[in-house]
């Protein structure tokens, strides 16, 4: 249970007999005392002999009035009430009894209002019958008629406090039945590691600082709830005191009235001597009561006060820890952090990050040089076979460069992460915001992103290699350079043409694996192309037995017929497969030998001109 609780509950249950407001007692014999209805009749009730009729009717009202006296209900029950150990069930109990109270008090009222109204009325009949001792007993009416008067008043007094205490207590009701806000989180809950690095022991610390200034906050909300609580029942206290004080006077009037009559009338003697007798004890336990009531609004005064230092304390303690956490989250614990951070990385953590920064050096070594013994035995297996029509060692070197590059840069992204997992820095959320940062950029450069694809495809595909005379993207040359990106090709007027691998949606490779060379050749219509046809054989096998041609040929030339009847000549083909890249050598070379073998044979090569016919005349 905490504090307030039980400074509520100690206040609730020393508050329970000082409200027993009004006609109740402090005490079971005084409340025994006080609450039997005075008896009217018998030796009590004066004799009705001799006396005018509209004073027995007058006095026959005021002794039913006397004797109609209300229920008393004490605020008091100390074992019923002591019992409550709940905070709720206590608050609940008490505006029960606050409640039924209030009733009581106004049965109380209603029974003081009664009695002014017929002990006026019978003391105006008294005073008109002119009856002997009529003015003693008149005068006795009138001083108890300015009493009940004086009473009802003072109810309303008690009335007041009684609903200024049931706003305090339904309030606080209110307060304690709200559902109980999250604890701060505690020290050890905010541990994430069982030797937290200085980074860590600086966020510890800054949360433990936090959750210090929640925790006081919380209670500085507690401790106003309690003064607010305990200021409505001082304001409550001072005006039942008031009240307390005022009906210990009215007892003793009450007392000093009955005492008066009794002696000043002997028929109406026994009457009063009851009404002395009910009003001494409910004198000693009003006085005892205001007593008690005093005391207990002294110590409300002293309580308040300590809540008042309570909440100052509070606000104050806040304060420093605000200081403090905006001092030790600045720049400077930071950098003490940082610098811890360096000293414990030196002494603990180095050899951890030499050793890893070794292997990462040595894989990447290895790396490299299982790329390069590849490539070079790709480049070997190739050169040691002079019928290969594969240009591998092209490849070879291509994907060498390639493989290498995307080897160096994945060995230093890892060797950087490890470095840093080292030192304490949580790479998960570096990760996250790489990937991140991958899918933005993939989607903001979709055109590189194809042209990373389609070059990678390239590459594996072996649609071409360095060397290699390709069309693509309507661009003709021999690539010079091929990389993940893009292709690197050079015209043959030297014009070096950069071409993104996204553009290129058709290859057509003029260098791979063997070639075709193809002479075309127009004689004359009047030539004998049986002997055109031996001609061209014959070239295409001298050609075939010249060690410098043979072996850029694969076969011997063809003679492959007419082609074609132009306007001034017979055209026809001859063609030969050969090695790759050597076509464009060969069919220049045809084309001489066959200009020199036409020229020996007398087959005109024809050229275009025109004949004219003249008409005669004759």
């Amino acid at each position: 249970m905490n504090r307030s609780t039980t400074l509520l509950l100690s206040l609730m249950l020393t508050a329970l007999p000082a409200l027993a407001f009004g006609e109740a007692a402090l005490d079971t014999p005084v409340a025994a005392a006080v609450a039997a209805p005075v008896a009217v009749t018998g030796t009590a009730a004066p004799a009705d002999t001799g006396l005018p009729p509209e004073v027995v009717s007058a006095a026959k009202a005021w002794r039913k009035a006397v004797g109609d006296t209300p229920k008393l209900v004490s605020l008091f029950n100390g074992k019923a009430d002591s019992a409550f150990v709940d905070l709720d069930k206590a608050l609940k109990a008490r505006l029960r009894v606050l409640g039924d109270k209030t009733f009581s008090n106004r049965e109380w009222k209603n029974y003081w209002t009664g009695q002014a109204k017929t002990a006026g009325a019978l003391a105006d009949a008294v005073t008109s019958a002119k009856m002997a001792g009529g003015p003693a007993l008149a005068k006795s009416l009138q001083a108890w008629v300015l009493l009940a008067k004086d009473k009802e008043k003072n109810q309303d007094s008690y009335l007041d406090a009684i609903e200024r205490e049931r706003d305090a207590l339904e309030e606080r009701l209110e307060a304690s039945l709200e559902p109980e806000e999250k604890k701060p989180e505690t020290t050890a809950a905010l541990k994430t590691t069982e030797e937290p690095n200085p980074y860590e022991r600086r966020n510890l610390h800054l949360a433990d600082l936090r959750r210090r200034i929640e925790l006081q906050t919380s209670k500085r909300a507690v401790a106003h709830t309690d003064l607010k609580l305990i200021e409505a029942q001082l304001a409550s206290e001072k005006i039942l005191l008031a009240a307390l004080v005022k009906d210990v006077a009215l007892a003793r009037r009450e007392l000093g009235v009955a005492t008066e009559a009794k002696g000043a009338s002997a028929q109406w003697a026994d009457l009063w001597r009851e009404l002395a007798g009910r009003a001494g004890p409910k004198v000693k336990a009003l006085d005892k009561e205001a007593r008690h009531e005093a005391a207990r609004q002294r110590a409300r005064i002293v309580e308040a006060g300590l809540t008042r230092s309570q909440i100052k304390f509070r606000t104050q303690r806040v304060a420093q820890l605000d200081r403090r956490l905006e001092r030790d989250s600045g720049m400077s614990t930071w950098f003490e952090a940082t610098g811890e951070t360096v000293v414990d990385w030196l002494t603990k953590q180095a050899w951890r990050i030499a050793i890893g920064l070794l292997l990462v050096w040595l894989g990447l070594r290895f790396a490299l040089r299982l790329v390069q013994r590849v490539a070079d035995e790709w480049i070997k297996r190739a050169e040691g076979d002079p019928d290969d029509p594969n240009d591998d060692d092209q490849r070879a070197v291509t994907l060498a460069t390639v493989f290498s590059g995307i080897a160096r840069i994945s060995l230093y992204i890892i060797a950087t992460l490890l470095a840093l997992d080292q030192i304490g820095v949580d790479t998960g959320p570096l990760l996250g915001s790489v990937a991140i940062l991958g899918l933005a950029v993939s989607f903001g450069s979709q055109n590189l992103v194809r042209d990373v694809v389609n070059g990678f495809f390239i590459l594996v595909e072996n649609q071409f290699a360095v060397g290699d005379v390709v069309e693509l993207a309507g661009k003709t040359g021999t690539v010079e350079r091929i990389t993940i990106r893009s292709t690197w090709i050079r015209q043959s007027t030297g014009d070096l043409h950069a071409v993104p691998n996204g553009s290129i949606s058709a290859v057509t490779n003029m260098t791979r694996e063997w070639s075709r060379a193809k002479v075309e050749v127009g004689v004359a219509y009047d030539a004998d192309l049986a002997e055109v046809q031996a001609v061209c054989e014959k070239v295409g096998e001298e050609m075939v037995a010249d060690e410098a041609w043979s072996e850029s040929l694969l076969e011997t030339p063809a003679f492959n017929g007419v082609v074609a009847l132009a306007d001034s000549s017979v055209n026809v083909r001859i063609s030969v497969k050969t090695r790759a890249g050597d076509q464009w050598g060969v069919g220049r070379e045809l084309n001489r030998r066959l200009k020199l073998a036409f020229d020996e044979a007398g087959i005109e090569i024809p050229y275009p001109h025109s004949v004219v016919l003249h008409k005669s005349e004759g």
